[in-house]
């Protein structure tokens, strides 16, 4: 009887943590130097960092879900896993009697979370390392696991309990698909700061809404829980972008199916309240710009139907209106969701917007990054304050809150 055994440490989750960074900006010399010239500042218009192909990689590198069609005993062997999974058992044997020879198998065992993500990507992210141990039994293998996990039975009841909340909360029965995806993806965007340093790597979903800091994994599985909390249907998918490995989301809005990757919307850890749009439902064509997966594995995404949120950078939503700074032109525009009417509200170049009833705070960067008032009705602008200011937030109360680039807060 042969006996195959090999120790695997899982290297996907911790490959995420590292390939899926936000932008993030380098440690600050501990060297001071002299402030360059404050008109230096604003020779540029901002713009959220571009993102590159994978040039490095190929699909080749990914798992294909033809192997479950040519095979469906390894499906249902991957089934039997995920199950034991679930239920955070710590070590498990199943039974493998499928038409794939050892080699192969064997590649498979090897890219366990790649089978598991296919059955419930949910229960696959709480994978942290793994071992099996395998020999032939029964015309076939019977293979035995030893798992940790990044979370517990416990954790993932307070997961379970915050899922729902947000639905109650934030999800109507009047809503339409679009504001549910958006819903979803804005509050992500915003609760979450994209982190590389974190207790568990910032792989799990139960730290992302815990600690509020998390990678792109994190991000995308508590996104394909709330799509589904909010009446959506979505899929998790993962791939390479940045010439790293990545995760992101599909989800069908009006019948047709985008991507939606919220770790990219979330443009920079030091914004904490930016939100762009660039991949928002996003179609294939678009998005193969500069992410890379196996599509033959996933619904086609081919509608252009929301193309124009794209141009959307640091934006705020007031009831049906979205206020935002134009990546095109740097204008301040506002788009009625109701409506579906853009008019341009300034020809102010106008970051880290905040909006409150009738008036957009901003840092106006044709003024030196003056604090300033925008009345969205008439485009009249006043200053408020005289100095440069950063990442602003209105509270429900109507309450300003800004930075200055001294790093201190204030409010207004």
């Amino acid at each position: 009887m042969k006996k195959y055994i090999l120790l695997i440490f899982l290297l996907i989750p911790l490959s995420l943590l590292t390939g899926c960074s936000a932008t993030i900006k380098a440690i600050d010399a501990l060297i001071e130097e002299e402030p360059e010239p404050r008109e230096e500042a604003f020779t540029e218009d901002k713009q959220p960092a571009s993102k590159a192909p994978s040039a490095d990689f190929t699909t080749d590198d990914l798992f294909s879900t033809t192997l479950f069609k040519e095979d469906p005993a390894l499906l249902q062997f991957s089934k039997k896993i995920e199950k034991g999974i679930s239920k955070f058992e710590p070590n498990f044997k199943v039974l493998y009697r499928g038409k794939l020879d050892w080699d192969t198998f064997e590649v498979q065992l090897n890219d366990l979370i790649s089978l598991i993500s296919f059955v419930n990507p949910y229960t696959a992210g709480y994978i942290e390392s793994a071992t099996w141990e395998a020999m032939e039994r029964d015309n076939g293998y019977l293979v035995e696991f030893n798992f940790t996990y990044y979370t517990d039975a416990e954790q993932e009841k307070i997961v379970d309990s915050y899922v729902k909340d947000f639905a109650n909360l934030y999800i109507t029965n009047d809503m339409d698909d679009f504001s549910r995806a958006k819903t979803v993806n804005d509050y992500i965007v915003q609760l979450a700061t994209y982190t590389e340093e974190s207790e568990s790597y910032g792989q799990s979903v139960y730290e992302l809404i815990s600690e509020e800091t998390g990678v792109c994994q994190a991000y995308a599985l508590l996104a394909y829980r709330l799509f589904l909390a909010a009446g959506l249907d979505t899929k998790y998918v993962y791939g390479y972008s940045d010439n790293q490995l990545h995760a992101w989301n599909l989800v069908s809005v009006d019948g047709n199916w985008y991507h939606i990757d919220t770790t990219w919307n979330d443009v920079d850890p030091d914004e904490p309240y930016a939100i762009s749009y660039a991949y928002f439902l996003v179609n294939d064509e678009k998005l193969s710009e500069d992410h890379l997966w196996v599509k033959e594995n996933y619904f086609a995404a081919t509608s252009n139907a929301y193309d124009f949120m794209h141009d959307m950078w640091y934006a705020d939503t007031i009831g049906d209106v979205i206020y935002y700074n134009s990546m095109a032109d740097s204008m301040v525009y506002a788009y009625n969701v109701a409506t579906k009417q853009t008019a341009r509200i300034t020809e102010t170049a106008c970051y880290y917007l905040a909006a409150f009833d009738d008036v957009i705070y901003c840092s106006d960067y044709d003024n030196a990054g003056y604090l300033t008032e925008i009345n969205v009705n008439d485009g009249s602008e006043e200053v408020l304050l005289e100095e440069e200011v950063l990442n602003l937030f209105v509270d429900d109360d109507g309450v300003l809150f800004y930075e200055t680039i001294d790093g201190e807060e204030h409010f207004f």
